[in-house]
């Protein structure tokens, strides 16, 4: 598995505008069309906004890059990787931060890639891929914007449990996790 190869057709990436800032506002718009006013999601989005990193090349990015996604072999390697239905052009660092969203990491807090491995075990060896070093404020970007967008994605989950469209215990389960993310962004922004 060769991570983000080479640059995407430049025809591809016309129009596209600012990642970042894409992402942010389609996030936040689905946010407040929930009328809530949670004080974490407040501060994030605010700090996001603030910290909107630099002007980046896009990518093919796999957009929900996480171990669930992953295919590991007997040997710990990576021969495949599942779903691409989320794939677009975007910043390689969203993939990487992805994974370490808390929420993938099934109560494994000390082990921020997926609960199984270090971040830095992780960045060192993508380094060693790309030739050159990965930037540890855009990555983190990437992970509070990452934990945010879960945290949404789970208050969308209980207003489908709540419209009757999908009365199951999955979704409704999935919905109250909206609040763990607020205690990893609380983590993530004033802790760390």
């Amino acid at each position: 598995f060769q991570p983000h190869p080479g640059n995407p057709d430049p025809l591809w990436s016309r129009g596209l505008g600012d990642v970042y800032k894409r992402q942010l506002l389609k996030y936040e718009k689905v946010y407040r069309t929930h009328n809530q006013d949670i004080p974490v999601f407040e501060y994030t989005i605010s700090w996001l906004k603030d910290n909107i990193p630099k002007k980046i090349t896009k990518k093919l990015i796999h957009g929900d890059f996480r171990n669930g996604n992953l295919i590991i072999s007997n040997d710990n390697l990576i021969p495949g990787v599942l779903d691409w239905e989320l794939f677009h052009l975007g910043d390689p660092y969203e993939d990487l931060s992805w994974i370490c969203v808390n929420s993938w990491r099934f109560n494994k807090i000390e082990l921020p890639v997926g609960g199984f491995g270090e971040r830095e075990d992780m960045y060192i060896s993508y380094e060693k891929v790309l030739g050159k070093k990965l930037d540890r404020e855009r990555l983190k970007f990437w992970e509070v914007l990452g934990t945010l967008k879960w945290g949404i994605m789970c208050l969308n989950m209980i207003e489908i449990y709540r419209s009757g469209y999908d009365k199951s215990i999955d979704r409704a389960s999935i919905g109250r996790r909206s609040s763990e993310t607020e205690i990893d962004l609380i983590r993530k922004l004033i802790m760390s």
